[in-house]
């Protein structure tokens, strides 16, 4: 193995040595080709270790009856059963026991009931873009067994990660939606690689205990598995040294994986971490608490690149990558995503513009301090008010929400002047095609980043936006996310914490896991 690992790492260097005279030093551009290739060089050394090997894939068939347990594992691998997990009459894994000295019998019982949170360390893995919907399959299908049942976690709108993690973490706004955006104090687009490998726009990252180098993340989408392999090893070996406390690894190998091989591959990833979490457990001996969360969703459909130049231009305005006139229109093409922000000085015109793009579904501007959002058909008014907000619609119904209005308005939770209880739009539009929509979308444009857009549209589920580099490099998109339609933004929260709220926003998800393990805590 040592001769073979001398062999990659010649061949490796010589690659590099080659590849440097055309970089030259000053381009961003050749300096992450560079960077790339030195990342798929050390993620090939990486390679050819199952992340989840240690735990088996499928427990011992027949074996249950020895200890009255559902399921018994081997995890010696000398074909006897060693470890046995009984769930409780929901389902839910809640007593372990272990047969150390191999004799068939269990010579240690864990309940994991009489665990205290605040007694043992708190893991927890945060996925770069997973549906709600593909976590409640794996759960229903009798994965994640561990755990309590999936609940929903709104994303926010766009539904992108640094936006996402900076309010779960809670140490935004950061700078904007991504790393390239139009900053109207230098009057010009940022560099958004440069910005992007620095991490100005993630201030989320300082709250990690695990995050791959940003070097390695174009290799995230193009060699998705190797990245996604490297990072469950890290996490691991990170999760290791932990024995108190709170610890966070994140993971943007499961960004690729979704973006080029859309829900079969999501399915898969996701019934790896269930095994790494299944060996952390068992290796803990059941001291440990883990919780799974994800910043966003995924659209679960294949999307083709669409460009507004043409289509704007027709319309009088002009894209480019200045606003020196009133036409004039900035839009940062970055990355593969199912939103477009707009920066302009015409805002309503723009926004009247685009909402009859065929691959616009919704469009929002700001008015005031207030969000106006437009359809095809109709538009309506959002603002926000002690409690809740108003919606009101001018022509059409554009967010879809006249039913539920009304059936919160019977139910007392809209006041007399049109207020609607935040809480309540929450909890019932937890299934709707746009959840939490009033929310997401005035925060959108208010404050959820420092240099938010003047005008944001949320594109179809087949179509997407973003620069055609990047698109073209990964040979297209089977998944990705950013509208505000549900498989977009929910994505979800699993813990062994306790139970959580059947749905909740991205900016409650650590107090929620700290109340659940209060819950929690075992009778003395």
């Amino acid at each position: 193995m040592a001769d073979l690992k001398h062999v990659r790492v010649t061949v490796g260097g010589a690659f590099l040595r080659r590849l440097a005279p055309r970089c030259g030093h000053p381009s961003i551009l050749r300096r992450q080709i560079a960077a790339f290739a030195l990342a798929t060089v050390a993620l090939w050394l990486a390679a050819g270790c199952d992340p989840g090997r240690g735990f088996p894939r499928s427990p011992i068939a027949g074996q249950e009856h020895l200890v009255d347990a559902v399921v018994a594992y081997d995890t010696s691998g000398d074909g006897k059963a060693d470890y046995w997990q009984t769930p409780d009459r929901l389902g839910r894994i809640v007593l372990l026991r272990f047969d150390d000295d191999r004799d068939g019998r269990p010579d240690e019982s864990v309940d994991l009931r009489e665990i205290a949170s605040s007694d043992v360390p708190h893991l927890i893995f945060a996925l770069d873009g997973c549906p709600y919907d593909c976590v409640d399959r794996v759960w229903r299908e009798g994965g994640f067994r561990l755990f309590y049942p999936p609940v929903r976690m709104a994303s926010t709108f766009p539904a992108m990660t640094d936006v996402a993690l900076s309010r779960i973490w809670r140490c935004g706004p950061n700078r904007a939606y991504q790393a390239l955006y139009f900053d109207r104090r230098t009057g010009q687009l940022n560099s958004g690689s440069a910005a992007y490998l620095k991490a100005e726009n993630s201030p989320w990252v300082s709250q990690m205990a695990y995050r791959c180098s940003f070097w390695w993340d174009a290799n995230a989408y193009l060699t998705p598995s190797l990245v996604f392999g490297h990072e469950m090893r890290g996490i691991c070996r990170t999760f290791r040294r932990v024995e108190a406390g709170t610890a966070v690894g994140y993971t943007v190998g499961t960004a690729g994986l979704g973006t080029r091989g859309g829900q079969p591959a999501i399915i898969d990833y996701l019934h790896t971490i269930d095994r790494i979490c299944q060996r952390i457990v068992h290796d803990r001996r059941g001291r440990v608490k883990i919780s799974i969360l994800a910043d966003h969703g995924h659209g679960l459909q294949r999307c083709e690149r669409i460009s507004f130049k043409d289509y704007l231009g027709e319309r009088g305005f002009h894209l480019g990558k200045r606003l020196k006139g009133p036409n004039d229109v900035v839009t940062p093409e970055y990355g593969v995503v199912t939103y477009a922000d707009f920066y302009t000085d015409r805002p309503d015109a723009l926004s009247a513009a685009l909402r009859s793009h065929e691959a616009v579904e919704l469009v929002f501007h700001r008015h005031g301090s207030d969000v106006v959002a437009r359809d095809r058909t109709g538009e309506a008014l959002i603002s926000r008010a002690d409690g809740g907000y108003r919606y009101e619609t001018i022509d059409g119904d554009p967010l879809r929400l006249g039913p539920i209005v009304e059936s919160l308005r019977t139910a007392g939770k809209v006041t007399d002047d049109g207020v609607i209880d935040d809480r309540a739009l929450l909890a019932a539009t937890a299934d709707h095609h746009y959840p939490d929509p009033l929310h997401r979308a005035w925060w959108a444009l208010n404050g959820v980043t420092q240099a938010p857009a003047d005008v944001i549209a949320s594109l179809r589920s087949d179509c997407s936006h973003g620069g055609r580099f990047f698109n073209a490099m990964i040979g297209g998109v089977a998944s990705t996310h950013g509208a505000i339609d549900r498989l977009s933004s929910m994505s979800f929260v699993l813990t062994m914490r306790g139970q959580l709220p059947p749905i909740l926003r991205v900016e409650d998800a650590l107090d929620y896991l700290d109340d659940a393990a209060d819950l929690a805590q075992p009778t003395k």
